[in-house]
């Protein structure tokens, strides 16, 4: 047999060797020691892509990977451009911790509604806009910037503690559903037979979830972290959460919570990764349900504690600020009356 011949035969046999592998075996879900899907662990979920689409973007479900990089720098340039007029110290930007750790080409985190934007308000129901909202109008070209959302930054009346937010005094709030925030983007997921634990410092917030079938607490008991309950739809852990207090928004800052029913879902889709996916459901505060998706990327560094507490140094240099403004507006009309 000639050398071309064997060539040809080699070639032949590596070919077929090679279909009758196949493609890689799918992922193997790791178990716990009771046979569930093992979720454990700390889990990262900052995300580059915005809540909502960009109005820019239109219909578009997904960015290219230079696109991406542009919405990721023009999110880095807004934040600076807050930074020169906010009472933040330059430092503060540093430690910023919002870039992904996945891969994730989607134009908004809402994947419902399809056009990626958040669904109508309910008459009569107001949303609150948020930092996050001020940053997303300065990342779009094609965005403009409402005088409502100006507003909403500028504050109002700082007389005392109640007339600052939640966040502002440190109170709690609920990690149901995750939102990817600007920092403290981290979840420790742990793991018994009957009972999972969500564990995030962002909201102080520790969410123990019963998985052996009970019911839902009474209507009359209410929280701000809601009533959790789990069950397996196979590997894939489902979490409803209800029964959350007044206090609580809705979602993306619009309405409060009472009425809101959240489900989870968490697929472990690789050795570093789990999908996950929530949906929000308030008939009084939406026209429509929200559902929502991002990955969760495996983390080797412990949770460290938010210290955050009510009465910190933030509140009495906000309330310390206002009464200097106010004493600086007064001398002015002093002057402007002589």
């Amino acid at each position: 047999m000639n050398r071309n011949k064997l060539l040809a035969l080699f070639l032949a046999f590596a070919s077929v060797a090679g279909s009758a592998a196949g493609p890689e075996p799918k992922y193997k879900t790791p178990r716990t020691v009771d046979g569930q899907a093992d979720l454990q662990g700390v889990w990262n979920f900052s995300s580059d892509v915005p809540l909502e689409r960009p109005t820019s973007f239109a219909d578009r479900k997904f960015f290219t990977r230079e696109e991406l990089q542009q919405q990721t720098a023009a999110t880095a340039k807004a934040l600076e451009t807050v930074a020169k007029f906010a009472p933040v110290e330059a430092v503060a930007l540093s430690w910023l911790d919002y870039g992904a750790r996945i891969e994730n080409l989607r134009t908004s985190l809402i994947t419902y509604p399809e056009n990626g934007r958040l669904p109508k308000l309910v008459e009569g129901v107001r949303r609150t806009p948020g930092v996050a909202d001020f940053i997303a109008a300065l990342s779009d070209p094609k965005a403009t910037i409402p005088p409502a959302l100006l507003a909403a930054l500028g504050g109002g009346k700082k007389d005392g503690h109640e007339d600052l937010g939640f966040s502002d005094r440190c109170l709690g709030g609920s990690n149901a559903p995750l939102a990817p925030a600007f920092d403290n983007n981290y979840v420790q997921i742990i793991q018994s037979k009957d009972q999972v634990v969500f564990l995030t410092e962002a909201a102080h917030n520790a969410r123990i979830v019963p998985l052996d079938g009970r019911p839902h607490l009474r209507d009359s008991f209410r929280s701000w972290s809601g009533d959790s309950r789990g069950h397996w739809e196979g590997d894939t852990l489902v979490v409803e959460s209800t029964n959350f207090n007044r206090r609580v928004q809705s979602y993306a800052g619009a309405g409060n919570g009472y009425d809101k029913m959240v489900t989870e879902r968490f697929t472990r889709a690789a050795k570093n990764a789990i999908d996950y996916e929530a949906t929000i459901v308030d008939t009084k505060t939406f026209q429509d349900k929200i559902v929502i998706a991002f990955p969760l990327s495996k983390s080797d560094s412990p949770l460290y504690e938010v210290a955050c507490h009510e009465g910190n140094y933030s509140i009495s240099n906000i309330l310390a600020g206002a009464r200097a403004e106010e004493r600086e507006a007064a001398m002015r009309a002093k002057e402007a009356a002589k």
